[in-house]
Protein backbone atom coordinates (compact mmCIF):
# COMPACT_ATOMS: atom_id res chain seq x y z
CA UNK A 1 0.00 0.00 0.00
CA UNK A 2 3.02 2.46 1.10
CA UNK A 3 4.57 1.58 -2.60
CA UNK A 4 1.52 2.57 -4.39
CA UNK A 5 1.35 6.05 -2.61
CA UNK A 6 4.44 6.76 -3.68
CA UNK A 7 4.13 5.30 -7.02
CA UNK A 8 1.05 7.88 -7.53
CA UNK A 9 2.49 10.61 -5.19
CA UNK A 10 5.82 10.55 -8.01
CA UNK A 11 3.51 10.55 -11.09
CA UNK A 12 1.23 13.46 -9.95
CA UNK A 13 4.44 15.27 -9.01
CA UNK A 14 5.96 14.32 -12.22
CA UNK A 15 2.34 15.61 -14.33
CA UNK A 16 3.10 18.95 -12.45
CA UNK A 17 6.23 19.69 -13.73
CA UNK A 18 4.72 18.39 -17.09
CA UNK A 19 2.18 21.05 -17.01
CA UNK A 20 4.37 23.63 -15.53
CA UNK A 21 6.98 23.59 -18.73
CA UNK A 22 3.98 22.92 -20.74
CA UNK A 23 2.88 26.20 -20.07
CA UNK A 24 6.23 27.86 -20.28
CA UNK A 25 6.46 30.59 -23.03
CA UNK A 26 8.84 30.25 -26.16
CA UNK A 27 11.26 32.44 -28.15
CA UNK A 28 10.90 31.06 -31.73
CA UNK A 29 14.42 31.64 -33.24
CA UNK A 30 15.59 32.47 -36.71
CA UNK A 31 19.30 32.20 -36.77
CA UNK A 32 21.91 33.14 -34.88
CA UNK A 33 25.75 32.83 -34.01
CA UNK A 34 28.48 33.41 -31.67
CA UNK A 35 29.89 36.13 -33.75
CA UNK A 36 27.92 39.60 -33.71
CA UNK A 37 29.77 40.08 -36.98
CA UNK A 38 28.42 36.70 -38.91
CA UNK A 39 25.28 36.91 -37.26
CA UNK A 40 24.37 40.34 -38.94
CA UNK A 41 25.74 39.02 -41.83
CA UNK A 42 22.69 36.50 -42.17
CA UNK A 43 19.89 39.11 -42.51
CA UNK A 44 20.89 39.58 -45.95
CA UNK A 45 19.07 36.46 -46.88
CA UNK A 46 15.51 37.56 -44.82
CA UNK A 47 14.06 39.46 -47.59
CA UNK A 48 12.90 36.23 -49.64
CA UNK A 49 11.50 34.78 -46.32
CA UNK A 50 10.13 38.13 -45.43
CA UNK A 51 7.69 37.84 -49.12
CA UNK A 52 7.50 34.24 -48.67
CA UNK A 53 5.83 34.70 -45.16
CA UNK A 54 3.85 37.58 -45.93
CA UNK A 55 2.42 35.92 -48.98
CA UNK A 56 1.08 32.90 -47.09
CA UNK A 57 -0.30 34.97 -44.43
CA UNK A 58 2.34 35.00 -41.02
CA UNK A 59 2.61 38.08 -39.62
CA UNK A 60 5.53 38.94 -37.60
CA UNK A 61 5.38 41.05 -34.02
CA UNK A 62 5.94 44.96 -35.16
CA UNK A 63 9.91 45.25 -34.98
CA UNK A 64 11.06 41.70 -35.85
CA UNK A 65 13.22 39.86 -36.92
CA UNK A 66 15.16 41.32 -33.80
CA UNK A 67 18.82 40.79 -33.40
CA UNK A 68 19.87 40.15 -29.36
CA UNK A 69 22.36 38.99 -27.33
CA UNK A 70 21.01 35.68 -25.89
CA UNK A 71 21.72 36.63 -22.30
CA UNK A 72 19.03 39.87 -22.66
CA UNK A 73 16.42 37.17 -23.00
CA UNK A 74 15.80 35.32 -19.76
CA UNK A 75 16.03 31.49 -19.88
CA UNK A 76 18.19 31.64 -23.22
CA UNK A 77 21.72 30.36 -23.18
CA UNK A 78 23.67 33.49 -22.86
CA UNK A 79 26.95 33.81 -25.65
CA UNK A 80 24.83 34.20 -28.89
CA UNK A 81 23.45 36.57 -30.88
CA UNK A 82 20.41 34.97 -32.30
CA UNK A 83 17.11 36.36 -34.83
CA UNK A 84 14.15 36.46 -32.62
CA UNK A 85 11.26 36.26 -35.03
CA UNK A 86 9.03 36.45 -31.59
CA UNK A 87 8.11 34.90 -28.55
CA UNK A 88 4.49 33.39 -27.93
CA UNK A 89 2.61 31.13 -24.96
CA UNK A 90 3.21 27.47 -25.43
CA UNK A 91 -0.16 27.09 -26.61
CA UNK A 92 -0.20 29.45 -29.35
CA UNK A 93 3.60 28.51 -30.48
CA UNK A 94 2.39 25.14 -32.11
CA UNK A 95 0.97 26.72 -35.53
CA UNK A 96 3.36 29.43 -35.83
CA UNK A 97 6.48 27.27 -35.51
CA UNK A 98 4.75 24.96 -38.21
CA UNK A 99 4.47 27.42 -40.57
CA UNK A 100 8.03 28.78 -40.26
CA UNK A 101 9.81 25.60 -40.53
CA UNK A 102 8.44 25.03 -43.06
CA UNK A 103 9.81 27.50 -45.23
CA UNK A 104 12.89 28.09 -42.75
CA UNK A 105 13.86 24.62 -41.84
CA UNK A 106 16.51 25.96 -39.29
CA UNK A 107 14.03 27.84 -36.88
CA UNK A 108 13.74 26.68 -33.73
CA UNK A 109 11.73 27.54 -29.89
CA UNK A 110 13.29 27.40 -26.79
CA UNK A 111 11.60 28.02 -23.46
CA UNK A 112 11.68 31.60 -21.84
CA UNK A 113 10.96 33.17 -19.10
CA UNK A 114 9.34 36.34 -19.80
CA UNK A 115 5.82 37.71 -18.29
CA UNK A 116 2.98 37.63 -20.12
CA UNK A 117 2.73 41.23 -21.06
CA UNK A 118 6.18 41.48 -22.63
CA UNK A 119 5.18 38.68 -25.37
CA UNK A 120 4.99 39.52 -29.04
CA UNK A 121 3.97 36.57 -31.13
CA UNK A 122 3.23 36.25 -34.90
CA UNK A 123 0.18 35.69 -35.47
CA UNK A 124 -0.50 32.68 -37.86
CA UNK A 125 -2.87 32.41 -41.03
CA UNK A 126 -6.44 31.36 -41.24
CA UNK A 127 -5.60 28.46 -43.56
CA UNK A 128 -2.32 26.34 -42.78
CA UNK A 129 0.26 26.01 -45.36
CA UNK A 130 0.38 22.00 -46.04
CA UNK A 131 3.42 20.23 -47.67
CA UNK A 132 3.20 18.05 -50.80
CA UNK A 133 4.34 14.75 -51.52
CA UNK A 134 6.16 16.03 -54.42
CA UNK A 135 9.62 16.84 -54.57
CA UNK A 136 12.15 17.61 -57.38
CA UNK A 137 15.96 17.39 -57.42
CA UNK A 138 17.78 20.07 -59.54
CA UNK A 139 21.41 20.58 -60.07
CA UNK A 140 24.22 20.55 -58.87
CA UNK A 141 22.30 21.53 -55.12
CA UNK A 142 18.58 23.07 -55.25
CA UNK A 143 15.36 21.33 -54.29
CA UNK A 144 12.09 22.53 -55.53
CA UNK A 145 9.26 22.07 -52.45
CA UNK A 146 5.31 22.54 -53.20
CA UNK A 147 3.14 23.85 -50.91
CA UNK A 148 -0.43 24.06 -50.53
CA UNK A 149 -2.89 26.53 -48.39
CA UNK A 150 -6.62 27.78 -49.03
CA UNK A 151 -8.23 30.96 -49.78
CA UNK A 152 -10.90 32.67 -49.67
CA UNK A 153 -12.29 35.64 -50.76
CA UNK A 154 -16.39 36.88 -50.29
CA UNK A 155 -18.50 39.99 -51.51
CA UNK A 156 -17.90 43.19 -49.51
CA UNK A 157 -20.39 44.65 -46.64
CA UNK A 158 -22.61 46.05 -50.17
CA UNK A 159 -22.74 42.47 -51.96
CA UNK A 160 -19.79 43.68 -54.37
CA UNK A 161 -17.67 41.28 -55.59
CA UNK A 162 -17.70 37.45 -55.90
CA UNK A 163 -17.68 34.24 -53.41
CA UNK A 164 -14.60 32.57 -54.01
CA UNK A 165 -12.38 29.41 -52.53
CA UNK A 166 -9.01 28.27 -54.06
CA UNK A 167 -6.24 26.26 -53.67
CA UNK A 168 -2.95 28.03 -54.03
CA UNK A 169 -0.10 26.55 -54.80
CA UNK A 170 3.48 28.09 -53.60
CA UNK A 171 7.11 26.61 -55.92
CA UNK A 172 9.88 27.12 -53.15
CA UNK A 173 13.40 26.76 -54.51
CA UNK A 174 15.86 25.91 -51.64
CA UNK A 175 19.71 25.93 -51.61
CA UNK A 176 20.75 22.64 -49.83
CA UNK A 177 21.65 24.86 -46.67
CA UNK A 178 17.61 25.79 -46.65
CA UNK A 179 17.88 29.26 -48.21
CA UNK A 180 15.27 30.53 -50.22
CA UNK A 181 16.47 30.80 -53.74
CA UNK A 182 13.34 31.49 -55.47
CA UNK A 183 9.77 31.13 -55.46
CA UNK A 184 6.20 31.35 -57.64
CA UNK A 185 3.10 30.32 -57.21
CA UNK A 186 -0.39 29.88 -59.21
CA UNK A 187 -4.05 28.18 -58.90
CA UNK A 188 -5.39 24.73 -58.57
CA UNK A 189 -8.86 23.93 -57.80
CA UNK A 190 -10.96 26.80 -57.89
CA UNK A 191 -14.76 27.62 -57.30
CA UNK A 192 -16.47 31.11 -58.18
CA UNK A 193 -20.03 32.68 -57.61
CA UNK A 194 -21.96 35.59 -57.77
CA UNK A 195 -23.52 38.10 -59.93
CA UNK A 196 -22.54 40.78 -62.20
CA UNK A 197 -23.99 43.38 -64.90
CA UNK A 198 -24.68 39.69 -67.02
CA UNK A 199 -26.51 37.79 -64.26
CA UNK A 200 -25.03 35.16 -62.27
CA UNK A 201 -21.85 33.33 -62.08
CA UNK A 202 -20.51 30.17 -61.83
CA UNK A 203 -16.97 28.91 -62.58
CA UNK A 204 -14.81 25.72 -60.93
CA UNK A 205 -11.50 24.26 -61.49
CA UNK A 206 -11.08 21.13 -59.87
CA UNK A 207 -9.12 17.93 -60.33
CA UNK A 208 -5.94 19.72 -60.23
CA UNK A 209 -2.86 17.04 -60.57
CA UNK A 210 1.05 17.83 -60.49
CA UNK A 211 3.45 15.77 -62.42
CA UNK A 212 7.62 16.36 -62.41
CA UNK A 213 9.98 15.22 -64.96
CA UNK A 214 13.28 15.16 -62.68
CA UNK A 215 15.02 15.26 -66.00
CA UNK A 216 13.87 18.47 -67.66
CA UNK A 217 13.68 20.26 -64.28
CA UNK A 218 9.64 20.74 -64.89
CA UNK A 219 6.77 20.88 -62.61
CA UNK A 220 3.32 20.30 -65.01
CA UNK A 221 0.28 21.87 -62.63
CA UNK A 222 -3.10 20.43 -64.76
CA UNK A 223 -6.69 21.17 -64.10
CA UNK A 224 -10.64 20.70 -65.30
CA UNK A 225 -12.35 24.00 -65.77
CA UNK A 226 -15.96 24.84 -66.74
CA UNK A 227 -18.57 27.41 -66.15
CA UNK A 228 -22.25 26.94 -65.47
CA UNK A 229 -25.41 25.73 -67.70
CA UNK A 230 -26.17 29.14 -68.10
CA UNK A 231 -23.09 30.63 -69.46
CA UNK A 232 -23.67 33.46 -72.16
CA UNK A 233 -23.69 32.11 -75.51
CA UNK A 234 -20.21 31.66 -77.78
CA UNK A 235 -18.63 32.22 -73.93
CA UNK A 236 -16.62 29.30 -72.58
CA UNK A 237 -17.77 26.68 -70.34
CA UNK A 238 -15.30 23.59 -70.24
CA UNK A 239 -11.18 23.77 -71.23
CA UNK A 240 -8.25 21.45 -69.47
CA UNK A 241 -6.09 24.12 -68.64
CA UNK A 242 -2.12 23.90 -67.48
CA UNK A 243 1.03 25.54 -65.89
CA UNK A 244 4.64 24.59 -66.27
CA UNK A 245 6.41 25.19 -63.81
CA UNK A 246 10.23 25.58 -64.47
CA UNK A 247 13.43 25.37 -62.25
CA UNK A 248 16.88 25.50 -62.28
CA UNK A 249 19.75 25.77 -59.88
CA UNK A 250 18.83 29.45 -59.54
CA UNK A 251 15.26 29.94 -60.44
CA UNK A 252 11.60 29.48 -60.68
CA UNK A 253 8.97 30.17 -62.34
CA UNK A 254 5.34 29.58 -63.46
CA UNK A 255 4.18 29.90 -66.90
CA UNK A 256 1.08 31.97 -67.94
CA UNK A 257 -2.31 29.29 -68.19
CA UNK A 258 -2.70 27.15 -71.18
CA UNK A 259 -5.93 25.72 -72.30
CA UNK A 260 -7.09 23.09 -74.38
CA UNK A 261 -9.67 21.62 -75.60
CA UNK A 262 -12.19 24.17 -75.74
CA UNK A 263 -15.79 24.13 -75.32
CA UNK A 264 -18.09 27.35 -76.08
CA UNK A 265 -21.86 27.76 -74.83
CA UNK A 266 -23.80 27.10 -77.64
CA UNK A 267 -26.23 30.19 -79.25
CA UNK A 268 -29.90 29.43 -80.36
Amino acid sequence: MRSSILVLGLMAFTGALQAEAADKPVALIWKGSKDKAEAEGQVYSWGKFEKLFEKTGLTLPEGHPRLVQSKTVPGLKPGFWVWLLGTCPSDDAGPVLEHLKLLAPGTYSREVKLPTKKLACPKAPESPLLARDEVLKVPPDATLRVFTQEETESPDEEGNGNTVSRTRFHFVLFSKDGEILDTADTEGDMDVSGNDSSGPIAYRCTNTRLETSKDKGKVVLTRQCGASGFAECGSMVSADESVTVTATDLAVSASAMERTNIEHAECE
